[in-house]
């Protein structure tokens, strides 16, 4: 039988998780500001330059991974919580 690490156990309490997931929601409503941000400078840059910004295309990257990962954690289908909880960029071990 194999032994559950400290971090495992961690996340089996349902009380614990709801407050990491309060906290990654609270996080959205940050990002979910900042991607509107990043949306109008990344128009405005195509309008006047006829291209986005390469700042803005990697922030996009970012902010879409960093949503992923926390949709998959808010939603049970990964044990991983993402940035800051966890390294930027951190995946899933199956």
């Amino acid at each position: 039988m194999q032994e559950l690490s400290v971090q495992d156990k961690r996340y089996r309490n349902p009380f614990v998780r709801v407050l990491f997931m309060v906290v990654l929601y609270l996080l959205f409503i940050i990002v979910r500001t900042l991607l509107l941000l990043v949306a109008v400078v990344q128009f405005l840059a195509h309008l006047f330059t006829g291209k986005p910004t390469e700042v803005g295309l990697r922030w996009g990257r970012g902010m879409s991974g960093w949503l992923h990962q926390m949709m998959l954690f808010m939603t049970y289908n990964s044990e991983v919580m993402p940035f800051p909880f966890s390294a930027l960029g951190a995946q899933d071990e199956d």
